[in-house]
């Protein structure tokens, strides 16, 4: 394997901070924890490099990490062809920087590619997930 391409690139749209995002990705909402690791694995295989978790809220990070954990440790990709988000749960907007360490941990990584707010509207803090 190529360690980051396949013969399916998809095509990249230029963000202002100079980075190539691809236009297509895959999320996981709603998509059963068991079945997330292996259908990350078979989609990096076959050419997504554009992951997105939801949120934290969704609970699907941890599945996401595993399997890029996987596809990194076995060399199918490397983390610089990977444009990974993830979103800030409503209840977390006063707590930005702990919810962000908390699913970069969930997902294994040392960095994220892209971190949005799931929704402009607070709601209520709980607790970091």
């Amino acid at each position: 394997m190529d360690n980051g391409f396949s013969k399916h690139t998809v095509p990249t749209l230029k963000v202002n901070n100079g980075f190539d995002m691809p236009i297509l990705g895959l999320g996981v909402w709603r998509m059963d924890k068991a079945d997330i690791k292996q259908l990350i694995i078979n989609a990096i295989k076959i050419g997504y490099r554009h992951f997105e978790y939801c949120a934290a809220d969704y609970k699907s990070e941890r599945e996401g990490g595993e399997a890029l954990a996987e596809a990194l440790r076995t060399g199918l990709v490397n983390r610089e062809a990977l444009f990974v988000t993830t979103k800030l749960w409503n209840s977390d907007h006063g707590h930005v920087i702990e919810a962000c360490k908390d699913s970069l941990k969930k997902l294994r990584l040392e960095y994220l590619d892209l971190y949005l707010v799931h929704f402009p509207m607070a709601s209520r803090h709980l607790d970091i997930y």
